[in-house]
């Protein structure tokens, strides 16, 4: 059913063609050519209905308690929604270029109006560059009609974001596979952009999360008893012991993975 289009509830040609769409509880944000965008829970807007969303915030695995947040990308802002709701000490600086996304986000998918809530329409390259200031996550999910932004991932911007990052801050790419040689020339620009990459493919989607950091091993912060990864799962719906397992499969080799088990 979540994966059927669902009712029109909105369409209009800006830029680019849009529909909004419900289908029961579910409201999606498409583009052109049917490309879901955005998806939230009428019921519980906080909720991250799509699971790549749900890999992007399981970053919190590394910062647990971020105070200092950008999103290059908005959307409807289902991300912006459940750091805001999860993280009461939270600010959040939102880039979104299209000043109509973010009425639609307003009007249609139940952004609040929020002072912890900053949203700059702009170019994120432009913002990268001139942002002052230390983040804990810069979370990046840039894409338009074609795919992703191609303003987005070269050795400038992700230069500027190295910047913007705090000691143990992580930056999280969303990427897509559907593009490879694309997706190749942002892999060996995040190598040389930061210390180390982890990739994470999403289940039955052709996403890939990427978390990006200055840090030599950040996988000694990641959690691993199940009693605290089944209660970060319930508090933030998130099934963060299957996040672990795939981010330990596709990064760490078999004696990281030991040492892991022996902490």
């Amino acid at each position: 059913m979540a994966n059927t289009p669902g009712t029109l509830v909105h369409k209009e040609h800006h830029e680019m063609r849009i529909e909004i769409r419900d289908n029961g509880e579910l409201r999606s944000l498409y583009f052109a050519d049917g490309q879901l965008q955005s998806r939230i829970n009428l019921s519980r807007p906080w909720d991250l209905a799509l699971a790549y969303t749900r890999y992007m915030a399981a970053a919190l695995l590394l910062v647990p308690e971020p105070r200092r947040i950008t999103m290059i990308g908005l959307g409807a802002g289902a991300l912006a929604q459940f750091f805001l709701h999860h993280f009461p000490q939270c600010r959040l600086t939102c880039v979104e270029p299209s000043r109509r996304v973010v009425a639609l986000a307003r009007a249609f998918f139940r952004l609040p109006e929020s002072e912890r809530l900053e949203i700059f329409s702009g170019d994120g390259r432009d913002f990268v560059e001139k942002a002052a200031g230390v983040y804990d996550l810069v979370l990046i999910d840039a894409f338009d009609d074609t795919g992703m932004a191609p303003s987005i991932y070269d050795e400038t911007f992700l230069g500027n974001c190295t910047a913007l990052l705090g000691e143990d801050g992580v930056a999280v790419c969303n990427l897509w596979s559907g593009n490879r040689p694309r997706l190749r020339q942002i892999e060996n620009v995040l190598a040389d952009s930061f210390t180390t990459v982890w990739y994470l493919p999403v289940p039955e989607r052709g996403n890939i999360v990427a978390w990006a950091t200055g840090q030599e091993s950040p996988w000694e912060r990641l959690p691993h008893k199940r009693k605290r990864l089944a209660l970060l799962a319930q508090r933030y719906g998130i099934d963060f012991p299957a996040v672990v397992a795939t981010a330990r499969s596709n990064n760490l080799s078999l004696a990281q993975r030991l040492l892991l088990l022996l902490r």
